[in-house]
């Protein structure tokens, strides 16, 4: 991973950033907090589903205080270093420029606007993304790095990194590094690359440092750092040409914004057909899984969303499930066809029973004891049950019973089905129109305004 570093930008004395050294604070102590448990190396389960922003939790209002907490979260070690190094590098100059309390204000800002484009985009990323949790200061830090393009385009940034072993540093322009570092998140985002990594949000955070900017920023203070650089400006233009935000800058930026809001219109059409067609469960297990000669081998507790599409009736996993407890009762629940019931729609059952499946050609047994509800599709709503079952192993293509395990499990709707699929849906969709307003009026400041806010070129 690179290290961008931006050489002194304007020459002058300007005052300490003492807020974005309290951001860096800020979120080096949540890290430490929220990291303890794992020796200090990732987040521990229990900080990440507290505070992590799920876009399909924001139905509800008693989850809205993630918006503001997911920014203080990072994964791991090197998350919160190059975040909080990029921050401290890129983030003095701006707020040296348009003032502490407007630097807070545009930080805060972008971090919103992050999250609100990562939500906007759904049904372009896909459902998975509206149960992923997603923490970090990234789509914040977006916005300043935005903010810093129209300051100072023309400053230089040298690069440093390992390229296999060699080390290797060059320097170049900000424009030039920065439109590079955006056009890469909207083309990783258009490509699948979005899950695990929230490339929209970044995106999206960008776009508001540039839309904000002009109507954050203390404009007095600003004219007085652009008069007092401009000699330096004249310097540029008499002996160098224009630089910075040129033709070729703009052109790139625009056409890239132009992208994102093709993108967010895609989304507010498609925003009905993604929801309706799509069923998030909430699972919740708690397992011991015996060897033979009844060993305790494995145990844990579990918890993973599962996400279903739902095609003509019939209901298929939409995405691969990762936690051992999980995937068991998901498996042995489906194996039953217990996840949608064309008989029993609305209706509430209770199960005691032992079953024999055959999953891959190999027989298994089933003693469940569930409680489940169904909504008025037929489709499993909610259950809470315990479950015996004979595990499988399999190396290649050859699988055999290799224990069997004691299942508790609680499995609750995420998202689908009932009223908060139109409440999902008018979220996606009002915030697919949000993202297309940032995106015009960023696309405007960088075509006509962008010369006038340029202290550096």
């Amino acid at each position: 991973m690179g290290v961008a570093i931006p050489q002194s930008q304007t020459g002058l004395k300007l005052p300490p950033a003492r807020v974005t050294v309290v951001l860096v604070a800020l979120n080096a102590i949540a890290y430490v907090i929220t990291t303890a448990e794992n020796g200090f190396i990732t987040i521990s389960d229990r900080w990440l589903f507290w505070g992590a922003y799920i876009p399909a939790l924001m139905t509800y209002p008693s989850h809205w205080y993630r918006l503001f907490i997911s920014m203080f979260l990072h994964a791991n070690l090197f998350h919160v270093f190059f975040n909080m190094l990029y921050l401290y590098n890129f983030g003095r100059s701006v707020e040296s420029v348009i003032g502490s309390k407007r630097y807070l204000l545009l930080y805060i800002a972008s971090g919103m606007v992050a999250e609100a484009f990562h939500t906007a985009f759904i049904p372009l990323e896909g459902p998975l993304s509206a149960v992923v949790p997603a923490i970090g200061a990234s789509g914040a830090i977006s916005g300043i790095l935005g903010a810093y393009l129209l300051l100072f385009p023309g400053s230089r940034i040298s690069m440093y990194f390992f390229y296999f072993f060699f080390p290797v540093s060059f320097t170049w322009s900000a424009a030039a590094y920065l439109i590079f570092w955006f056009v890469t998140q909207v083309l990783q985002g258009y490509m699948g690359g979005s899950i695990g990594v929230a490339v929209f949000a970044h995106a999206g955070g960008f776009i508001g440092g540039l839309a904000l900017l002009p109507y954050v920023m203390d404009k007095n203070r600003h004219k007085l750092v652009r008069m007092l650089t401009a000699t330096r400006r004249y310097f540029y233009y008499v002996y160098f040409g224009r630089r910075g935000l040129g033709t070729i800058s703009k052109t790139v930026l625009a056409l890239t914004i132009l992208l994102v809001m093709a993108g967010g219109a895609y989304s507010m059409i498609s925003a009905k057909a993604i929801v309706s067609s799509v069923r998030v469960l909430d699972f919740k297990v708690d397992y011991k899984f015996y060897c033979y000669g009844r060993v305790l081998c494995d145990k844990g507790i579990d918890e993973e969303p599962v996400v279903m599409k739902i095609d003509n009736g019939r209901v298929r996993l939409a995405s691969p499930i990762s936690s051992d407890g999980v995937r068991v009762v998901f498996n042995r629940l489906n194996a039953l066809d217990l996840f949608y019931r064309k008989t029993g729609p609305g209706k509430k059952i209770l199960l005691n029973k032992t079953y024999i499946v055959n999953v891959l050609g190999i027989d298994l047994r089933i003693v469940l004891s569930m409680q489940a509800s169904y909504d008025e599709e037929g489709l499993l709503r909610e259950a809470q049950g315990t479950m015996f079952t004979d595990v499988l192993s399999c190396l290649g293509t050859q699988c055999r019973i290799s224990g069997n395990g004691n299942y508790k499990f609680e499995i609750s709707t995420m998202y689908g089905g009932g009223e908060k699929d139109k409440e999902l849906e008018g979220i996606i969709t009002g915030l697919a129109l949000t993202s297309l307003v940032f995106s015009v009026l960023a696309l405007g400041i960088v075509l006509r305004k962008a010369d006038e806010l340029a202290i550096v070129i």
